[in-house]
């Protein structure tokens, strides 16, 4: 039988300590011998056994048809005397089995006056760490349902929520998974206190199901870059005003809708169907729409679920993507092509990269970038663009450097570029075709110069000064940066990400 206790806190070694793989979370062994219930007596002492009554707690049973309703409360109560732990068991009264269960305990948590949930300082435990007391605490629970809980990682939008922080009470959230293939009707959800380790509150949803179709490796099921494809062809932004804020300051911008689901076979049934709103005005936008369609649908994650019992494509926000308020997903304004949120207040955290499903499925665009870094097989998102001067490669100085963590500085009457990190020095005159290093004079393959008052210096020397390995890849126009000393080997599909996302990038700027 189960405690009932509000605040488990786990041993320290794991909450402080290792790290748990947080993933597919077992199937717990279900009763699989059938129980006929013929009382109320009999429908207590099966939920018990199946450990979906906690210790303690208080059982209302009623037979509805032929099936047992079990509806449970503890005795914690919250302030205003409501009560804090909740649930309900549904069974067959023919075998016992289980058709439903809920259950659910709601915080009690009351923060002080001055406190900042979103202190850092104050964590005592990582989100990671978060995601293994959440699973420990599942494991300890025990109940004997025919079930597996997958980690969700994707955002999940509370009211007012308009924060990218993530706060002292953390919710890590499963889904049930049937066959590897996440199901989202069903799951569980536990509250982290990030500052003690405590499990805060926590909830239960599960019910009985059937899957169509049943085994995927039966199903006539489309390939993941046959579904992206489908997607983009079919998936246009939508021009909106929007307000919330000020209403007397609408901003024009383009949207996508909520929800993006197709069959696993490629089809679009009248369930899945979406129909854009329209703007009755004239208006001509000035960002691109072809543009803002790329970049809207880079925040997306393809993938198979289960949707109602049918095995189905989807789009899910990325994980570190926050949703708003009323589900609102991030848009992007009409003619400046910033990215905001439904407040109108601008998203400056940086977007990741664009799905592979994406990178197939958008027609491939020319090269128009002249150059582009790729730091460790990371694409860097520079303020500046690098560009070519006579067949060199010059890339700007001060983000470059910051990247590589050296200290820098500027001298704007000898004109002069500084660089340092541990014991290595380099000092470069705008354009002069020498350069000191540690005081020694060496020879420039192109000086530094000044654009658009930003200093530019050429990438292979700087750069294999301070130990970095620097490639060209010229077909994709990569400098490809290693940290290690040792040539960055792309594959093609690595190849193919960073020059998709580097040429967007660029598009977007060219755009501004």
């Amino acid at each position: 039988m189960r405690a009932t206790t509000a605040k488990l806190l786990l041993a320290a070694t794991l909450a402080f300590g290792a790290i748990m793989t947080v993933g597919l979370v077992p199937a717990q062994a279900e009763d699989s011998v059938e129980t006929k219930i013929e009382s109320a007596t009999q429908a207590i002492n099966r939920a018990k056994a199946l450990n979906l009554l906690p210790e303690g707690a208080r059982p209302t049973v009623k037979l509805d048809g032929e099936k047992w309703d079990v509806t449970f409360r503890t005795d914690d109560k919250d302030e205003n005397g409501s009560p804090l732990h909740v649930g309900q068991v549904v069974m067959y009264a023919k075998n016992g089995k289980v058709v439903k269960y809920r259950e659910s305990l709601r915080s009690n948590f009351i923060g002080k006056v001055g406190e900042d949930p979103f202190d850092e300082d104050l964590m005592k435990i990582s989100t990671v760490e978060a995601q293994d007391i959440a699973l420990e605490f599942i494991k300890q629970q025990d109940w004997k349902l025919d079930v597996n809980w997958m980690f969700y990682p994707y955002p999940v939008a509370y009211e007012y929520d308009t924060r990218f922080d993530i706060g002292r009470l953390h919710g890590v959230n499963f889904s049930r998974s049937h066959e590897g293939i996440r199901d989202g009707a069903d799951g569980v959800g536990v509250t982290i206190d990030r500052w003690t380790g405590e499990v805060d509150s926590f909830y239960v949803d599960w019910e009985e199901r059937t899957y169509t179709p049943n085994k995927v490796s039966e199903a006539d099921v489309i390939g993941l870059n046959e579904a992206g494809k489908l997607f983009y062809d079919a998936i246009e932004p939508f021009l909106k005003w929007q307000a919330i804020y000020d209403p007397e300051q609408p901003r024009l911008v383009y949207a996508l809708h909520e929800r993006y689901v197709m069959t696993f076979d490629g089809k679009f049934p009248i369930e899945y169907q979406w129909e854009n709103p329209i703007i009755t005005e004239k208006i001509n936008p000035s960002y691109s729409r072809e543009l803002v369609k790329k970049r809207l649908l880079t925040m997306y994650d393809l993938g198979l679920e289960y949707i109602d019992g049918k095995l189905a494509y989807k789009l899910r926000l990325k994980p570190e993507i926050s949703l708003f308020m009323e589900n609102l997903h991030p848009v992007i304004d009409a003619n400046t092509g910033e990215w905001l949120d439904f407040l109108n207040r601008p998203l400056n955290k940086p977007f990741s990269p664009a799905g592979e499903w994406l990178i197939h499925a958008a027609p491939e665009s020319k090269i128009e970038y002249a150059a582009s870094i790729v730091w460790d097989n990371e694409l860097l998102q520079l303020q500046n663009e690098p560009f070519i001067k006579n067949g060199y490669t010059l890339v700007p100085f001060r983000e470059l450097l910051t990247k590589l963590g050296a200290k820098i500085s500027w001298d704007p009457v000898a004109r002069k570029v500084t660089a340092s990190k541990n014991s290595t020095t380099i000092e470069l005159t705008i354009d002069s075709d020498t350069t000191l290093i540690n005081g020694k004079e060496q020879k420039l393959e192109a000086p530094a110069i000044l654009k658009d008052g930003r200093t530019y210096i050429p990438a292979r020397l700087v750069l294999e000064t301070f130990g970095l390995h620097v490639g060209w890849n010229k077909e994709s126009r990569l400098v490809l940066v290693s940290s290690d000393g040792n040539p960055l080997v792309l594959s093609p599909d690595e190849q193919k990400k960073h020059r998709f996302q580097a040429q967007l990038n660029w598009e977007n700027k060219m755009h501004k």
